[in-house]
């Protein structure tokens, strides 16, 4: 029964901070954070800024490459990036790069996914893993098949 106790309240505590913690995040401005992400090949390459403003909706994945559970996202979203090629972005943004992106979007725990509609407002969030088939399912919500 103390197990139990103390484990109640390490998850009090734990959440209590992970609350404090986000009530301090810093105001967002008024415009998106300009930055210029990896120019590469790959599908998710392109910019937030660039897909929020580009009429497509978007799917944008923050995270860091040593987060397990973004290296369990990374194949679903790359394959997610070919199969809605011409229908949707999938931007992946660097936590530890782009900091200022993390704080506009008030991103506190990696991996976080978040929805934009084609006028690039915030319409769904997720945090954590989330399998492909929950994220068929929202792109199917937001109209996009």
């Amino acid at each position: 029964m103390a197990i139990a106790r103390r484990i109640l309240l390490l998850v009090m505590v734990l959440s209590l901070f992970t609350l404090v913690m986000s009530c301090q995040s810093k105001e967002p401005t008024t415009t998106v954070p300009s930055v210029a992400q990896s120019t590469g090949t790959d599908l998710t390459s392109i910019p937030l800024p660039n897909a929020l403003t580009n009429g497509k909706p978007t799917l944008a994945e923050f995270g860091r490459g040593v987060c397990v559970a973004c290296k369990e996202m990374k194949p679903i979203l790359e394959n997610l990036a070919v199969e809605y090629q011409d229908r949707l972005n999938v931007p992946n943004v660097s936590v530890d790069e782009y900091r200022d992106l993390t704080n506009y979007y008030r991103v506190t725990t990696i991996p976080t996914q978040i929805c934009f509609d084609s006028s690039g407002k915030e319409v769904y969030r997720h945090v954590g893993f989330w399998p492909r088939e929950e994220i068929i399912t929202q792109l199917n919500k937001m109209g996009i098949k």
